[in-house]
């Protein structure tokens, strides 16, 4: 656990007791020995991962700093878990009002604590993990904000019996406007498959007998689709094994000494948040990779992505010692269509250019790659069996783009498209031994590429609206 803790207790025995405790754990450990000496820290030097707050300070209370820190938009997000030395239900209510993300008190075992704190970690480094993703992917001047409206949380409850979820539902219900609704945990197993992922799951465990909750926690800590759900555990009693377990499982929190409705409320409301503000995050992170490699006016593919596939496709190639299938590479150029920008406009061509890319993308197979290389011109790559079989593929798109005018309907005409089609074979590339063109992938799209732009010119040179296939001189 390679993690940065500041350590804030204004009596030096506790100090050095917490730092005994998580000695091995944290690759650096500060102290503080007053609020106003943890703020400076935290203001003017690196953020670190965990904030350890003691319960005796000189000037503020643990749980005023603990509030004073989630004001500071800087600091929000940063993890506090706070370290009483007699705290009882209240104090820890209160902490957890305040922002906590746990309260514990001196007399728990090392484990377990650590256990704690290994879930806030990997929590904290998912998140950083996101956001510097994001930031370094991040288009300048259009970044957008992280807020918006959410619905109400949906939280299930995976009971042990019938009455105990009812009884759940109807405290929680008094508490919260989560959506919430039980089941039991085996019926939950039984029904993974067809599983609806919630916002949240709240875990009943038995201490006496918890493997089947832990079961359940492991299936769902296992599933894409409930992968990303935060999960609580609630303990029926206090015990340091099994919190523990679940904790290492994957629970996001636990619950150590049985139901709570006002402390559950607490904790799914920090943990919900922390887990939509991630999920948004990691939204934006894979719209920002479907950007890079999209084209934003026919929603194909685009060059950055497409040169990399064809160098994978002849990588592969070139590594099979018997022929597995051919495959087609193919340059689609709109013929004439510079008369349509000058004639109509830009705003007619752009409308020209996503109705020819819908057209040639639905006749093509899903797995097949259609690419916006630049301009008019499109990069059609497919399996095939041989150059028959290509050039029957496009042939089949240059008659449906020529099929049926371009209708334009703010201008109200119907305009006429034709596209030329220059192929090459990939085993034509792969048998020449490369001596041409060098022995790498890269040189091998390359080529690929140059073959299908000679015959398409050649195409052009024979009027337009045709297919040609590149032969060697």
């Amino acid at each position: 656990m390679a993690a940065r803790v500041l350590i804030v207790d204004s009596i030096s025995a506790n100090r050095i007791l917490l730092k005994v405790k998580l000695a091995g754990a944290f690759s650096q450990v500060e102290h503080a020995a007053s609020a106003g000496e943890a703020l400076d820290l935290l203001e003017t030097g690196a953020t670190p991962d965990l904030l350890v707050l003691g319960g005796d300070l000189i000037d503020i209370s643990a749980i005023d700093l603990c509030a004073l820190v989630k004001e500071r938009p800087k600091l929000a997000n940063l993890p506090v878990l706070l370290v009483h030395t007699d705290g009882d239900r209240t104090d820890r209510i209160e902490a957890l009002r305040a922002g906590a993300d746990d309260v514990f008190d001196m007399s728990v075992s090392t484990d377990a604590l650590l256990a704690r704190i290994r879930s806030i970690v990997r929590g904290r480094n998912s998140y950083e993990e996101l956001r510097l993703r994001d930031r370094a992917g991040r288009i300048p001047l259009l970044a957008e904000t992280l807020s918006g409206f959410d619905s109400p949380a949906s939280v299930l409850l995976a009971v042990r019996t019938k009455t105990e979820g009812a009884q759940w539902q109807a405290h929680l219900s008094k508490l919260t406007p989560f959506g919430l609704r039980h089941q039991l945990g085996a019926d939950i197993m039984r029904n993974m498959g067809q599983f609806t992922a919630p916002d949240a799951i709240m875990i009943s465990l038995s201490v006496s007998a918890p493997e089947e909750a832990l079961r359940l926690l492991a299936e769902v800590r296992a599933r894409a689709a409930t992968r990303q759900a935060a999960v609580l555990v609630v303990l029926d009693e206090k015990d340091d094994t099994a919190r523990i377990n679940a904790l290492d499982l994957g629970a996001n929190d636990v619950i150590a000494e049985g139901f709570d409705a006002e402390e559950a409320v607490l904790r799914l409301d920090k943990m919900i948040a922390r887990k939509r503000l991630t999920d948004r995050l990691r939204q934006r992170v894979e719209d920002g990779l479907t950007a890079a490699v999209t084209d934003p006016l026919t929603g194909l593919f685009n060059r950055r992505y497409a040169m990399p596939h064809l160098t994978k496709m002849a990588q592969r190639a070139k590594g099979q010692s018997e022929p597995q299938g051919d495959f087609a590479v193919m340059l689609a150029d709109l013929d004439h269509f510079k008369e349509v920008n000058d004639k109509y406009g830009h705003a007619a061509g752009d409308i020209v250019l996503a109705e020819i890319a819908r057209r040639m993308r639905a006749n093509i197979k899903s797995a097949d790659l259609i690419a916006r290389m630049g301009g008019e011109e499109f990069l059609v790559v497919v399996q095939t069996d041989n150059r028959e079989s290509a050039a029957n593929v496009a042939q089949r798109l240059c008659d449906v783009v020529r099929a049926e005018p371009v209708y334009l309907r703010g201008q109200d005409v119907k305009i006429p498209v034709t596209v030329s089609i220059g192929v090459a074979m990939g085993s034509d590339m792969l048998e020449a031994k490369k001596a041409k063109f060098g022995g790498g992938e890269d040189s091998l799209a390359s080529a690929l590429i140059d073959q299908a732009d000679q015959a398409l010119y050649g195409a052009k040179a024979d009027g337009r609206d045709k297919v040609l296939s590149y032969t060697a001189a």
